[in-house]
């Protein structure tokens, strides 16, 4: 782990066990926590990339920490549920693979999450974006395990513009399907700075924002998919648009907090559920992806998703905190 995360992270750890909800507020920090879905490792410009641009990931990396060896789980679901207990996955029986939406099982009720933990600490807590830790009984969503605000997908992959999965919708706020047009991850940032500039300043927030770009159906609207007119493969073109947006949202997000002038005072941290796709078999269910070349660049490392390679479980990342970067500095 990469040190300089580790004096990003400490003092927020050690802060969030001794202070009380009564202390102030300004003592502890925000977290804005975003998580990509199947981003390569050398998709992002930070770690290399040449054809796709994403200068806010790359600003938020040079002014805080690069994690150059960042680790999670193969899979999407088991990388989400140890985020939210902090445990292996294998101790509750989420370790093999991601929860289909056939399946009726989800995150054991009876392990401790983190929005729960920082509502304890004196948090506000939202998740924005996917979920996938159990869908097909509300006792496993979002707002049933410490989340005071969810909006977006339970499950695990859905179509970019209709929000559904074989025609079944996917899309909630507050446990209430939802209906409207837009593209997924344009609606996710919007709605992550509309959360920001709802926020009191005086009481800190906990905000998981989980995109599921650059996941499976590779979709984008066709302004940023012309952004990359020089890539030849159709299919790398648009993962490309796709990676292009979560970067401007990423983007809007930051300057969210500037304008809420909670910027010094947020942690930020980004990073992949696990690495990019590199085998049909691990690419979703909604199109068929046998004939298609898998778009994602995990760079040197070997396979992808699904496996145990560092190609799935090495990902892109990094840790932002202005206000700890400069006491750190002092």
């Amino acid at each position: 782990m990469n040190t300089r995360f580790l004096r990003f992270i400490a003092p927020l750890c050690g802060g969030l066990l001794t202070l009380t909800p009564s202390q102030a507020a300004d003592k502890k920090p925000n977290i804005v926590y975003i998580v990509a879905d199947d981003l390569g490792w050398k998709d992002v410009g930070f770690n290399g990339a040449t054809e796709i641009k994403t200068p806010n990931l790359d600003k938020l990396a040079a002014e805080g920490a690069k994690l150059a060896q960042f680790y999670v789980q193969p899979m999407c679901t088991p990388t989400r549920a140890a985020l939210m207990t902090g445990r292996y996955p294998f101790r509750y029986g989420l370790q093999t693979a991601v929860i289909p939406s056939v399946s009726a099982y989800g995150l054991d009720t009876s392990e401790w999450l983190m929005p729960q933990a920082l509502k304890e600490a004196g948090y506000k807590t939202a998740i924005i974006g996917k979920w996938h830790l159990g869908h097909a009984d509300k006792k496993y969503w979002p707002r049933q395990r410490g989340f005071d605000y969810q909006y977006g997908a339970m499950v695990g992959e859905l179509d970019y513009f209709t929000h559904d999965e074989h025609g079944v919708l996917d899309w909630y706020r507050d446990n209430k399907p939802v209906r409207e047009k837009g593209y997924t991850t344009q609606l996710l940032g919007q709605d992550a700075v509309k959360y920001i500039n709802q926020q009191d300043p005086d009481r800190p927030f906990y905000l998981y924002l989980t995109f599921n770009a650059p996941h499976t159906p590779y979709q984008a609207p066709q302004k940023y998919i012309d952004r990359y007119a020089n890539i030849a493969d159709p299919t790398r073109r648009t993962y490309a648009g796709m990676v292009a947006c979560l970067d401007d949202e990423v983007g809007h997000v930051v300057a969210a907090l500037d304008e809420k002038k909670v910027r010094d005072n947020t942690l930020i941290v980004f990073h992949s559920d696990n690495g990019g796709t590199r085998n049909a078999m691990f690419a979703g269910v909604m199109a068929d992806m046998s004939k298609v070349k898998i778009p994602c660049d995990n760079g040197a490392y070997r396979e992808g998703k699904g496996t145990l390679y560092e190609g799935a479980t090495r990902v892109c990342a990094l840790a932002n905190w202005p206000g700890m970067s400069s006491r750190v500095a002092r």
